[in-house]
């Protein structure tokens, strides 16, 4: 039986994960005439500004890139084309939530693990494409037991902009 790849098995587990239902897979489409299958790299960032906070998009951090820890923080990762799963944090300012639901937010961070405090978000990414990265406050989802099970956000690519990478 041939070996699978690790990062098939990281897609399939973190489609498993509680919240993965949020988790959005972007397709490749070829756009201004570049094939899907064209040799190069992506950019993926979390850092861009400003990020359109009226549409309730926020800063997102990403964690991991297929099962990958990240060891510093980084503005931009370059990613060859293809699949990828990233594991995105919520920065939601406190100051958009109110006191009594950042209360609840730590609460439900304190009692859950890794993957049921972020968010996978799987990605393909082209070539000389840039994705910004960010988190959607779901504010139908800010009631007690929405914030209990972590379902008041979900990590989203809130830009794609052609941009050379090599």
């Amino acid at each position: 039986m041939p070996k699978t790849p690790l990062r098939v098995l990281f897609l399939l587990l973190a489609t498993a994960l509680p919240g993965a239902a949020s988790a959005q897979v972007y397709p490749a489409i070829p756009v201004d005439g570049v094939p899907v299958d064209t040799p190069g790299c992506g950019l993926v960032s979390s850092a861009a500004r400003p990020i359109p906070e009226s549409m309730d998009l926020f800063p997102g951090t990403i964690m991991r890139i297929d099962n990958d820890g990240i060891n510093a923080v980084r503005e931009t990762y370059r990613l060859q084309p293809g699949k990828h799963v990233l594991v995105v944090a919520e920065n939601i300012p406190a100051y958009r939530l109110g006191s009594a639901k950042q209360v609840q937010i730590q609460k439900m961070k304190r009692r859950r693990s890794f993957g049921e405090i972020y968010k996978p978000l799987i990605l393909d990414v082209r070539a000389d494409r840039l994705y910004r990265i960010g988190v959607h406050l779901r504010r139908d989802r800010l009631d007690t037991e929405s914030i209990r099970n972590n379902e008041y956000w979900y990590p989203v690519v809130w830009e794609e902009i052609p941009q050379a990478c090599r």
